[in-house]
């Protein structure tokens, strides 16, 4: 419409030229040297000078397209190879991810020799074309040639990077991972990455950085951020006591505890730098603290042991120990298990059957059922009475216990990694069948030293 309007105004003042022209008579007199010109009409001299610039414009073009001949038809056989080359691009890229070798090898040959000036899609190829064939060495040299076109290099970082985690190079992917993040900082995949690198490599202060990268770029989400958040802070502080920075362990520490203050491994450690410290007070109070926001039973055993040395052999002291942390968080099926066997070893068989009575409400399990059991046979209540519950026990839900998502495996406690395979923060509180976990990991006693009692969460306590 645009064009058509602008036409039309031309056209206009065209026509108004020629009226103007026309309703202006004259004549033009043109002396030059010898020779005098006089044109009595104005228009005709318009008309003729217009003829002859078209003449001259006409005869200049003429000229310049025989003089411009060879360096129009180069050009053009430029444009033609250029095309070519797209299409063998095009047909090669195609064979690799189909896994055609020996095309895509043929296809990257003349993308390359016909792409001369194009060296970043090409190389490209060439590499993929390389690394397809198996040839490593010459693919990595594709991609760090790469490197050198300011338009493809992160193809070639993309490149370097999977060819390192291929061959395991952890130190080496991680490098270029970050490389990766520098060209383009808010990638989701780059930052997953970077950030299982990090783990892989132990490098928890990095890693908790990247983490929140991480989750403000939707790359985890807010639930496992906060899970994982929680494991590196104590995985660092362990770390950090180790080390002998126990200030700095503390500092990680109360993180996790405002994170989650009923985070059982977070309260478990805490307690024990108080210990290390000779403040048995402070250990009992951050056991208290977590009882009462989440009554987990590695907070019970935990809390048994710390009981004064002098009153620890006395069974019913015992009793009256575990029991005093109840009355804060009565309603734990896994506290109530325990104190029934305080009980039982004390003698107390009616608090024992109490306590085992009341965990029949909150929640029945396998090892409840063969506690009852034992009850039965150390009161003097029969073999059938045994035998009964051990039926029971039969047909129980099973209890949970720490299980590693990834492989099954079963653990007595919680750790941030799970060994021998070193998943990161896979240990969880569940029934081990949901994961085929039936064997329980006896770790080397310098690795269980480290462990820490595992967290339960709210709607885990029924175990």
């Amino acid at each position: 419409m645009i064009k058509a309007l602008w036409f039309a105004l031309k056209v206009g003042l065209l026509i108004a030229l020629a009226v103007w022209v026309a309703d202006h008579p004259g004549s033009v007199r043109i002396e030059w040297a010898e020779y005098t010109f006089t044109f009595k009409h104005t228009g005709l001299f318009v008309a003729l000078l217009l003829g002859f610039v078209l003449l001259t414009l006409f005869i200049y073009q003429t000229i310049k397209t025989f003089v411009d001949f060879p360096k129009s038809l180069r050009r053009y056989n430029e444009i033609k190879d250029r095309e070519k080359g797209y299409v063998a691009l095009t047909k090669g890229l195609t064979a690799v991810a189909a896994g055609d070798t020996k095309a895509a090898l043929q296809h990257s040959k003349r993308a390359t020799k016909l792409l001369t000036n194009d060296g970043g899609l090409p190389l490209l190829l060439e590499a993929q074309a390389a690394r397809l064939d198996g040839r490593e060495d010459d693919a990595a040299q594709s991609f760090v040639a790469l490197l050198e076109h300011p338009d493809a290099s992160f193809l070639g970082v993309r490149g370097l990077l999977q060819s390192a985690l291929d061959a395991g190079d952890d130190e080496g992917a991680l490098e270029l991972a970050e490389r990766a993040l520098e060209l383009h900082p808010k990638q989701p995949w780059i930052l997953k990455i970077t950030y299982d690198l990090c783990l892989r490599l132990r490098l928890w202060y990095k890693a908790e950085k990247t983490l929140t990268r991480c989750e403000k770029a939707g790359a985890i989400d807010a639930a496992k951020a906060k899970s994982d958040r929680l494991a590196l802070h104590l995985a660092q502080a362990e770390k950090d006591l180790n080390d002998g920075f126990t200030h700095d362990a503390t500092l990680l520490v109360r993180k996790a505890l405002k994170l989650d203050a009923g985070f059982a491994p977070a309260s478990i450690m805490m307690a024990d730098i108080h210990l290390k410290n000779d403040l048995p007070k402070k250990a009992r109070a951050v056991i208290s603290k977590a009882w009462k926001a989440r009554s987990h039973g590695a907070l019970a055993r935990y809390w048994m042991g710390l009981q004064d040395d002098s009153k620890a052999v006395d069974a019913l002291a015992r009793h009256k120990w575990i029991e005093k942390l109840l009355k804060t968080n009565p309603d734990s099926p896994s506290g109530q298990r325990l104190a029934g066997r305080v009980a039982l070893e004390a003698g107390l068989w009616g608090d024992a059957r109490e306590h085992f009575k009341r965990v029949e409400a909150l929640g029945p399990s396998v090892d409840l059922y063969r506690a009852l059991a034992e009850l039965e046979e150390r009161s003097g209540g029969g073999e059938a009475a045994a035998r009964a519950w051990l039926e029971q026990a039969a047909g129980a839900p099973q209890d949970k216990a720490w299980v590693c998502t990834e492989t099954g495996h079963v653990y007595d406690r919680w750790h941030p990694i799970a060994y021998p395979h070193g998943s990161f923060n896979t240990i969880v509180w569940d029934v081990p069948s949901h994961y085929g976990g039936v064997v329980l990991l006896n770790e080397k006693a310098d690795m269980v030293d480290a462990l820490i009692e595992a967290p339960e969460t709210p709607d885990s306590d029924a175990a």
